[in-house]
């Protein structure tokens, strides 16, 4: 925002503030590029004047067949790569015309936020790990591609795995959320255009965004289990594991980091799970004979 608007807006009292700001804090902030620039200079070809889809249709028959049957149907060919005018006189095959492969990740965007830039799921695209990384809109999207609606959720995750080999071999292992099953989506847990936190997450925090679907866990619990109330992530990896219920490592081992002083009595570190006894890891209200709490069952 100007310098003089922002003094105009603070002289006219904070009524025009928040009129002038229907966002909250955050989303303004990351939207304020998308008011700002101004797209069109990515679409604009000097000297070029449109001619129709008709015209493109005539020469891009395999383009207009598959593009009818998409999100895009009723935009126009000129839209996206600019008025044609040039491109169909034009003595150099492809000159004239905004083509898509070559661009820059910035300049192929910039197309589609010509349209998009408004839309509350790209208030955060800005600051996400996708567009700093030189992400482009066409690498996942395919805007001339049929969009099936047959088992869509897989068809998403592959989209992301082709790029996420690592979090695909995690999913792989014997306990994992159920992403390669296709019953769980990655955009589920991330928004690929920018979350409000780390990783594109759709929460404010790790544990936010877990309790969403593990809301038993959560509490609030007389005795809480202070790892719970911090980061899910201290004990738990997220897209698969080697361990039951996604443990970072095996029981007992796992627990041991932080309680070294349990053993068996001979110095030896007990070899069965930890939860075995200790069954409400969570979080408990039940309290111990000795007072306080070492998460047992609450029945």
């Amino acid at each position: 925002m100007r310098k003089p608007a922002l003094i105009g807006l603070l002289l006219a009292g904070p009524l025009a503030w928040f009129s002038a700001t229907p966002l909250g804090a955050g989303d303004a902030i990351a939207a304020a590029p998308q008011r700002e620039r101004d797209f069109a200079q990515y679409v604009d070809i000097p000297g070029a004047e449109r001619v129709g889809s008709a015209q493109c249709q005539a020469c891009h028959s395999d383009a207009s067949r598959t593009h009818g049957g998409t999100l895009h149907k009723d935009v126009e060919c000129e839209d996206c790569h600019g008025a044609g005018s040039l491109h169909t006189t034009s003595q150099e095959g492809y000159g004239n015309i905004l083509g898509f492969k070559k661009r820059s990740a910035e300049e192929a965007n910039g197309v589609c936020l010509g349209c998009h830039a408004s839309r509350t799921e790209l208030h955060n695209w800005f600051s996400s790990a996708h567009q700093t990384r030189n992400v482009r809109c066409a690498d996942c999207h395919g805007e001339h591609l049929a969009q099936a609606r047959i088992d869509f959720r897989r068809q998403r995750n592959e989209v992301c795995v082709r790029c996420h080999r690592k979090q695909e071999a995690e999913g792989a292992l014997p306990y994992h959320h159920p992403v390669r099953e296709a019953r769980m989506g990655c955009t589920d847990c991330h928004d690929p255009h920018g979350g409000p936190s780390g990783a594109g997450l759709k929460a404010e925090s790790v544990n936010e965004l877990c309790f969403q679907c593990h809301a038993e866990l959560q509490g609030p619990f007389t005795y809480q289990h202070a790892p719970v109330t911090e980061n899910c992530a201290t004990c738990h990896t997220a897209h698969g594991s080697m361990q039951r219920s996604l443990l970072k490592v095996s029981q007992p081992m796992l627990c041991l980091q932080c309680h070294p002083g349990h053993h068996n009595g001979s110095g030896v570190p007990l070899l069965n799970a930890c939860t075995n006894c200790h069954s409400s890891i969570h979080g408990s209200d039940t309290p111990s004979a000795t007072g306080g709490s070492v998460f047992i069952d609450k029945h």
